[in-house]
């Protein structure tokens, strides 16, 4: 079992500090699609890199990212899309009803050690 680098609650709060400074992005650049697919994509990547959630992290970016190619290079097949959303659904559906939702134990506790190292102050002289 892999470690996850931090807590849950500091991994969300990443997670949307690399989503919010994305969409800010996007306004400045005024391109919503597909930007924003590679925006979405991008933040819950790194949430689920630093819960340690590799082959997780690996499928939403090979979806999101063939979302951005897709439309950004044009392709012309109509298939490439559909097949894309379909696996991602499939995928997470599966995932949540057959392998298990609930946090574990063990990942509960190591959040709370997490959380209580984070909030240490360090030492004072």
């Amino acid at each position: 079992m892999t470690h996850q680098i931090t807590s849950r609650k500091k991994a969300h709060a990443i997670a949307f500090a690399l989503f919010v400074v994305g969409v800010a992005l996007l306004f400045i650049l005024r391109a919503w699609w597909p930007g924003i697919a590679l925006v979405l994509g991008i933040s819950i990547a790194a949430r689920q890199y630093l819960l340690a959630s590799y082959f997780d992290m690996a499928v939403s970016l090979v979806i999101f990212i063939g979302i951005f190619v897709i439309e950004a290079f044009k392709f012309s097949s109509p298939w490439y899309m559909p097949l894309l959303l379909v696996t991602g659904g499939c995928y997470v559906f599966f995932r949540e009803f057959f392998g298990g939702s609930s946090v574990p134990e063990p990942e509960r506790e190591e959040d709370l050690n997490h959380e209580i190292e984070e909030g240490e102050d360090p030492p004072s002289s």
